[in-house]
């Protein structure tokens, strides 16, 4: 129940650190980790090609590949919260590619099962016209929904911000009605609880959303979260309290945590944080994760009534 939870990247992570990088997340306090599988699949290589050939492999030759990796995780006690998966998932104009990329959900899907980790972030698509952009992701998903009962596994939607004209402007899941009418009406075709939707505050941020209304609007379909910072309009990834607009924090952490108390938030306090941590020294690593898990202690704490 709440954990405080970390994502790999941005820790010079390659599976062949898994003890020296887990054992430095518990060091530090974390309890679980948002475990980036993505950059063996990148999105050049997904959207420009060539595809790389990790995921080529079948899903046995996979799981030997990360029991190394499971090990090291179970030795230090950081679970695996949750995955994320390589994005993005559909290529305008390349069928063949996007068929790939289900295939590659449903192996990622086997990991999590195999890990342990009860949830796979899977990028929702961004078009320009909302009927197109609701056909194209109805259809992704509705494809996926076997994975998910396979699995066990509840695969998420996240809000998105989009680029256009140079600008950041609202892209799919960016309205909790919308964010809704796509999880009530897959988990329905699907016959039980499949997706989910992980939250992502940074890019709420970016398009100055009400954070405390928007959770309000989720409620109990809130699933995971992506908590970091920025100055509100580039989406930096950063440590929490870091960014100051003005006289006053760029982001609003009490909305956040007025939010969450008011659903009744009880899964992963999960920092998606990697340029905080990313090109630092070791040393200087383990101290920004110092104060990162000092910040879900504390907002874990307010949570749930403690004295802070």
């Amino acid at each position: 129940m709440l954990e405080i939870s970390v994502q790999t990247g941005g820790l010079q992570y390659d599976d062949r650190n898994a003890d020296e990088v887990f054992g430095m997340l518990a060091a530090a306090g974390f309890e679980a980790m948002d475990f980036n599988i993505d950059p063996h699949l990148p999105p050049n290589a997904i959207s420009k090609g060539p595809l790389t050939d990790f995921f080529d492999q079948s899903v046995e030759s996979l799981i030997d590949y990360y029991r190394p990796v499971k090990a090291a995780a179970e030795k230090h006690g950081i679970a695996f919260g949750q995955m994320h998966a390589p994005f993005p998932l559909w290529v305008e104009g390349k069928p063949e590619v996007n068929d790939y990329m289900i295939t590659v959900v449903d192996k990622c899907a086997a990991l999590c099962q195999f890990l342990g980790c009860p949830q796979l972030v899977v990028h929702p698509i961004t078009r320009p016209t909302k009927e197109e952009e609701w056909e194209v992701n109805m259809a992704m998903y509705r494809a996926m929904i076997p994975t998910g009962k396979k699995y066990g596994v509840k695969l998420c939607l996240e809000n998105l911000p989009h680029g256009a004209r140079g600008r950041t402007v609202e892209g799919v899941c960016c309205d909790a009605a919308e964010v809704c009418r796509y999880l009530d009406t897959l988990n329905a075709e699907a016959g039980e609880e499949v997706f989910g939707f992980c939250f992502d505050l940074g890019h709420a941020n970016i398009l100055g959303l009400r954070i405390r209304d928007y959770l309000k609007g989720i409620g109990q379909r809130l699933t995971c979260l992506h908590l970091h910072d920025n100055n509100g309009t580039s989406d930096w990834h950063t440590a929490p309290y870091t960014c100051i607009g003005g006289a006053y924090y760029s982001t609003d952490w009490e909305g956040l945590l007025q939010g969450l108390d008011e659903i009744g938030y009880r899964g992963t306090l999960n920092f998606e944080t990697f340029r905080a941590t990313k090109g630092l020294p070791r040393r200087l690593q383990r101290e920004m994760l110092h104060y990162i898990a000092e910040v879900g202690r504390y907002f874990r704490d307010r949570l749930l009534g403690n004295e802070v």
